[in-house]
């Protein structure tokens, strides 16, 4: 090898050397900045037991402006979650039909019947109308995979678990928050 190519090959094995440390600083840079769920989760957040019933997590729902509320034992362990949508589709489907030749008495006998399911189903205890098979997030899952299952699965909210036990919750809120942080 002559003086002329070891001159050459230096720079080129000086250049591999440092996109190696370069490539080493971007992983743990990246390691560094992931964002964890435990750092933008809502560590303040309303539960209620199996027996509470649906008609005080109408109140709650309505006082705290909720998405979802867990649904936990008397040690705070996840049994199931009350959501919104359960509050609004899940026992009392109201069906109003479409057809202009059916008068008002079809109409209102449907709506009565409605009325009726509704309010049987406020004195029901909220372990009748709870999700059960619930996804979780854990306070260590880096919060940009929380989002993607939350987009793809049509999640509004989740709650996280660690333990067992209901730690906190995770909002499309929470993460829009983080962004935005992070674009400041």
């Amino acid at each position: 090898m002559t003086e002329d190519m070891k001159k050459d090959s230096l720079p080129v094995e000086d250049e591999a050397v440092e996109t190696a440390e370069t490539v080493e600083n971007v992983e743990t840079t990246a390691e560094k900045t992931a964002v964890l769920v435990r750092d933008v989760m809502e560590k303040v957040f309303v539960s209620v037991s199996p027996d509470t019933p649906i008609r005080d997590v109408f109140r709650l729902f309505i006082k705290h402006r909720l998405l979802a509320v867990p649904v936990v034992d008397e040690n705070s362990h996840l049994i199931g979650l009350i959501s919104s949508a359960d509050l609004m589709y899940r026992s009392s489907k109201p069906h109003i039909p479409r057809l202009p030749f059916m008068g008002t008495k079809v109409y209102t006998n449907r709506i009565s019947k409605y009325v009726k399911e509704f309010k049987n189903l406020l004195d029901q205890p909220c372990k009748k109308l709870m999700t059960k098979d619930v996804m979780i997030a854990t306070p260590k899952a880096d919060i940009e995979q929380v989002a993607a299952v939350m987009v793809i699965e049509h999640l509004k909210i989740l709650p996280v678990v660690d333990n067992h036990r209901v730690v906190g919750m995770i909002t499309r809120a929470c993460i829009l928050k983080d962004l935005y942080r992070e674009w400041q």
